[in-house]
C-alpha cells in the first residue's frame, strides 16, 4: 500500500483523472476500457495490459481488450485470470512457468514470452467480480506494492465502467426513462452501507431520502485498513440521474484514494482537481470526509459541506464547525489548508447532515432551520444514534407534512461508546 502521497507520480495522476474524465463524459464501454487498459500498461511501466470479461453462460473468461495481443479465451475455472475472479483477490505472479496456474498455450501460439503477471478482479459496487485487469510483464524488475495499489485503483475505474454500461443496456432494453432511473437509484443504494462498521468504542448510524427517483446525496460509513471508521457524506448539486452518477464517482475515489494516502484535504483536494474540469458551469459537490479512531481522535475536512455538528464530550454544548474548503467543482486549484484534528471524548459526537434536513420548509414556507435541529440535538442526548436518527427525521417529516422532501435529505451521527450506549453498533 502507498504510504505517502508523492507515490504517485505526477503522470500517473494525469493518467488517473483523464481515465475519470472520459468516464463522466462517455458511455462507449470499448473506449472506456482501451483508455484504462493503456493507463494501466504506462502506469505500471509493463509491456501488455488485457481487460477480461467474465462469460457465465459460456463458462469462460474472453478479453474484451488485449494491447498488442490477439483475443484470448480461457475457461472460467483456469489460469491467473481464473485465479483472480474467483478469489476476488490481486493475484501477482512473479514467475509464471513455475505457477501450476499458468497456462503457456498463448505464449507458444504466439511467441511471446510472459515474465511475471500482475491480474486485480474487476468487480461492481456490491464487491461482485464482473472481469479482471492483467498486467505483463514489468519493463524493470517485478510488481510491487505501488502496483498493486494502482491496478487497483484502475480496476475500479473499470467496474464502474462495466457496471454503468450493463445498466445502460438493460435500460434500452426496456425503452423506458422510469427503468433507466430504477437501475441508477440501485446503483446508489448498492453504494449506502446495509449496517454500519463494528469498530471497537464507536457506535454510528446513517439515512438517507431522495427527492426523486435518484438523489445527489450519498454517504458511507467504513473500516479503514488501519482500523479507523471512514466517515463520508456527499452532496452534489441537482437532483436525477446526473448528481447521483457524479456523487457516487466521488464517493468511489473517496474509497480508493483513503487506501492509499488517509489524509482527508490531499484526497478532496485530488478528486476536485479532477472535478473542476468535468462538471458544467454552476454544477459542484460539497463533500465531508473524516477518519475516527476508537479513541475518539477525529481528522477530517469538509468542502464547502457544514456545518458539521460536534459535541466533544457528554457534558460540553453542541458547536458548529465552519468547512475550511470550498465545494468540489467549484475552483480548478483547491486553497492550501490545515485542519487540525479534533478530540471526541465519551459522550461526545459528530453530526452530518446535508441541507435538505435543515431547509425543509412547511407549508407556509417557513424552514426548519439549524436552530431547530440543534435544539432537537440537545434533547435527545441521551439517545443511541439510530434512535436519534428515526426521531429526527420523524420532527422533520412533520414540519413539511410530507414523506417525499424537495431535498435530498442524509444525516449520518458518530459517537464514542460510553454507559447509555453500551449496546453494539445498530444497523442503518
Amino acid at each position: 500500500m502507498m504510504s505517502q502521497a508523492d507515490s504517485i507520480t505526477p503522470e500517473q495522476v494525469r493518467l488517473v483523472r483523464s481515465v475519470s474524465r472520459t468516464l463522466a463524459r462517455t458511455t462507449d464501454l470499448d473506449a472506456l476500457l482501451l483508455q484504462i487498459a493503456n493507463a494501466t500498461r504506462e502506469m505500471l511501466a509493463c509491456e501488455r495490459s488485457s481487460i477480461f470479461l467474465h462469460d457465465s453462460k459460456a463458462g469462460e473468461f474472453w478479453t474484451k481488450i488485449a494491447l498488442d495481443s490477439p483475443e484470448i479465451r480461457v475457461p472460467e475455472k483456469t489460469g491467473i485470470v481464473g485465479a483472480a475472479f474467483w478469489s476476488n483477490q490481486v493475484i501477482d505472479v512473479p514467475d509464471p512457468y513455475a505457477d501450476t496456474r499458468f497456462n503457456p498455450a498463448n505464449d507458444q501460439r504466439t511467441g511471446f514470452r510472459t515474465r511475471n503477471i500482475l491480474a486485480a478482479p474487476v468487480a461492481d459496487t456490491d464487491g461482485r467480480p464482473l472481469g479482471v485487469i492483467q498486467a505483463i510483464n514489468k519493463k524493470a524488475g517485478i510488481f510491487g506494492e505501488e502496483d498493486r495499489s494502482l491496478i487497483e485503483l484502475l480496476a475500479d475505474q473499470a467496474g464502474v465502467a462495466i457496471q454503468r454500461n450493463r445498466y445502460m443496456v438493460e435500460a434500452v432494453k426496456a425503452a423506458a426513462m422510469a427503468k433507466e432511473m430504477d437501475l441508477a437509484r440501485l446503483v446508489q443504494q448498492a453504494m449506502i452501507p446495509k449496517h454500519p462498521p463494528v469498530i471497537p468504542g464507536l457506535m454510528a448510524a446513517g439515512w438517507t431520502k431522495a427527492a426523486s427517483v435518484t438523489g445527489g446525496d450519498v454517504f458511507d460509513l467504513w473500516p479503514t485498513k488501519d482500523g479507523r471508521m471512514g466517515i463520508f457524506l456527499g452532496d452534489a448539486s441537482g437532483h436525477g440521474l446526473a448528481p447521483t452518477l457524479v456523487v457516487s464517482q466521488v464517493r468511489t475515489l473517496v474509497r480508493t484514494l483513503s487506501d492509499m494516502d488517509p489524509d482527508p484535504v490531499k484526497i478532496l483536494t485530488r478528486i476536485n482537481s479532477r472535478m473542476a474540469g468535468d462538471l458544467e458551469a454552476g454544477r459542484f459537490i460539497t463533500a465531508f470526509l473524516g477518519f475516527l479512531s476508537s479513541d475518539g481522535d477525529l481528522n477530517y475536512c469538509s468542502a464547502g459541506h457544514g456545518p458539521i455538528v460536534v459535541r466533544d464530550s457528554r457534558n460540553q454544548p453542541l458547536r458548529l464547525l465552519d468547512p475550511a474548503l470550498p465545494p468540489l467543482g467549484v475552483l480548478d486549484e483547491m486553497p492550501e489548508e490545515c485542519v487540525m484534528p479534533l478530540k471526541l471524548e465519551e459522550g461526545g459526537s459528530l453530526i452530518v447532515l446535508s441541507d435538505g434536513i435543515f431547509e425543509a420548509r412547511d407549508r407556509s414556507g417557513e424552514m426548519f432551520g439549524i436552530e431547530l435541529v440543534l435544539k432537537f440535538l440537545e434533547e435527545h442526548r441521551a439517545l443511541s444514534p439510530q434512535q436519534m436518527i428515526d426521531a429526527l427525521y420523524s420532527d422533520v417529516r412533520a414540519w413539511q407534512g410530507q414523506d417525499d422532501p424537495i431535498d435530498d435529505q442524509t444525516i449520518v451521527l458518530v459517537t464514542p461508546l460510553c454507559s447509555p450506549f453500551s449496546a453494539p453498533a445498530e444497523n442503518i
